[in-house]
C-alpha cells in the first residue's frame, strides 16, 4: 500500500500520511495496521487526486483482494471522464490566458514605442514651432531698418510669408486633429463623383516636392461612382495618401496605383505604390499622431498626415488600413 501510494501522492506526502497513522496507533516507522479506519482514511487521501470510486476500487485490490464490481467500474469510468473535461477545460483556459498574455505584451510594446514616438513628436513640433517664428521675428527686424534696399525688403518679407504660412498650416494640421479625435467636426454631406474627388486630390498633391516625380496609374472608367459624404474631407484623405506616397516611396521610379471599385453596396480605393511598404509590426502604428518611420528631415511637416486620414474615415463612417 505504501509503494502504491508513493506512486500517486509522491514519496514525501506518502511517508508522511503512512507514519502520521502509525503514530496515531502507538506505532514507530511508516507502516501502520490495516485497520479499517486506517483503510477509510487513506481512501479519502487517494480520492483527492485520483476521485472517490477509483481510489476505492484500487484500495479494494491492495487490502482486501474484493472483487470489483461493475457499478465500481461505471463509477470509475465517469470519474475519468469528469477529470478528462476538467482537464480539457483546464488547458483551454490556460491557452485563453497565454493568448491574453500575448496580447497584453504586445499592448506593451506598442504603449512603449508610442512613448518614444510622442517624445519625438513634442521635440520635432517644438523645433516646427521655433523656427519659422525665429525667421518671422528676425527678419521682421532687419525690415525695420530704413535704408533697407527695395529688392532684399521684397526678398525678405517673401520669406517672412512663406514661414507665416508654414506656421499655419502646422497649427491648422493640430487643431484639425484636436477637432476629429473629439469627434466635434461638422460635416458638410453632399453628392460628388469619385472621379472629380480624386482628381482635385492629384492636382493638389502635385505641390507636394514636386520636384520628385511620381507616376500615377488610373482607370478612369472604373472611378465614376456616385458619392454622398463631405467631399472637402475625403478630398483632404486622398490629398495625405497621395503626398505620403511622393515623399515616402523608396522605389528608384516610383509609381501610384489607384484603384476604385464597388463591393457589396461599399466603395474601396486602393492606394497602391512600388516602394517597399509598412513593415506588418508598424502597420498598427502608422496611424498614431505620434507614429513616424523615417526621419522628419527626411518628409518635412510634423508627420500628422495619416492619423488625420484616421480620424477623418472614422468620423465618415468609413474604414481605412495601411499594408
Amino acid at each position: 500500500l505504501l509503494i502504491f501510494t508513493q506512486g500517486i501522492l509522491g514519496p514525501e506526502e506518502a511517508q508522511g500520511f503512512f507514519q502520521s497513522e502509525a503514530a496515531r496507533q502507538g506505532k514507530a516507522g511508516f507502516l501502520p495496521d490495516t485497520t479499517s479506519d486506517f483503510i477509510e482514511a487513506l481512501e479519502r487521501r487517494l480520492a483527492g487526486a485520483v476521485g472517490a470510486a477509483t481510489a476505492h476500487a484500487m484500495i479494494a485490490q491492495f487490502a482486501g483482494g474484493a472483487v470489483v464490481s461493475a457499478e465500481d467500474l461505471m463509477a470509475v469510468a465517469s470519474e475519468a471522464q469528469q477529470i478528462m473535461e476538467y482537464s480539457a477545460a483546464l488547458q483551454a483556459k490556460t491557452d485563453e490566458l497565454a493568448r491574453t498574455a500575448r496580447a497584453l505584451s504586445e499592448a506593451n510594446d506598442k504603449l512603449t514605442d508610442l512613448s518614444v514616438q510622442k517624445d519625438a513628436f513634442l521635440s520635432q513640433i517644438s523645433h516646427e514651432l521655433r523656427t519659422p517664428m525665429t525667421s518671422i521675428r528676425a527678419f521682421s527686424g532687419i525690415l525695420a531698418e530704413p535704408d533697407l534696399p527695395d529688392d532684399l525688403r521684397a526678398r525678405y518679407t517673401g520669406v517672412i510669408q512663406a514661414e507665416a504660412e508654414r506656421l499655419t498650416r502646422l497649427l491648422d494640421d493640430l487643431l484639425d486633429l484636436a477637432v476629429l479625435e473629439n469627434r466635434k467636426v461638422q460635416l458638410s454631406i453632399r453628392a460628388g463623383n469619385l472621379h472629380d474627388l480624386i482628381g482635385r486630390a492629384v492636382e493638389a498633391a502635385s505641390n507636394v516636392r514636386a520636384e520628385r516625380q511620381l507616376r500615377l496609374v488610373r482607370n478612369p472608367g472604373a472611378e465614376f461612382l456616385p458619392v454622398i459624404t463631405d467631399t472637402d474631407r475625403l478630398v483632404q484623405v486622398f490629398i495625405n495618401l497621395i503626398s505620403n506616397a511622393r515623399k515616402y516611396c523608396d522605389a528608384a521610379e516610383p509609381v501610384l496605383k489607384i484603384a476604385a471599385r464597388r463591393k457589396a453596396g461599399r466603395i474601396t480605393i486602393d492606394f497602391i505604390d512600388n516602394g517597399a511598404g509598412i513593415p506588418k509590426k508598424a502597420q498598427g502604428l502608422i496611424f498614431e499622431k505620434f507614429a513616424r518611420l523615417t526621419d522628419t528631415s527626411r518628409a518635412g511637416g510634423a508627420g500628422l498626415g495619416l492619423a488625420i486620414c484616421r480620424e477623418i474615415m472614422t468620423n465618415l463612417g468609413g474604414g481605412i488600413t495601411y499594408l
